[in-house]
């Protein structure tokens, strides 16, 4: 179920990011990447990625948060889930 929640937040985060300006290519970088990580994770968990993981969802949370609430949010929202499923 956790991995279930996981896949719609990353389409959320999907959705986000097609709505971020053409101009903020660190943001879209940055958060295509993690998608990719994410998605990964689902694909094939492997423990020795989670902190690294974890790690990547906090530093988008940080350098995303003042000038992109809602995304920040969905990121907030993966952490969560992320954490439930004991990563």
């Amino acid at each position: 179920m956790p991995e279930k929640n996981l896949q719609q937040l990353i389409n959320q985060l999907r959705e986000e990011i097609a709505q971020l300006p053409e101009s903020d290519h660190s943001a879209r970088e940055r958060l295509t990447t993690l998608v990719t990580d994410l998605e990964a994770r689902l694909e094939a968990p492997d423990p020795q990625d989670h902190d690294t993981l974890v790690q990547n969802v906090r530093e988008s949370i940080r350098h995303l948060e003042v000038e992109h609430p809602r995304t920040t949010g969905v990121l907030n929202h993966i952490m969560m889930t992320l954490s439930n499923m004991g990563i």
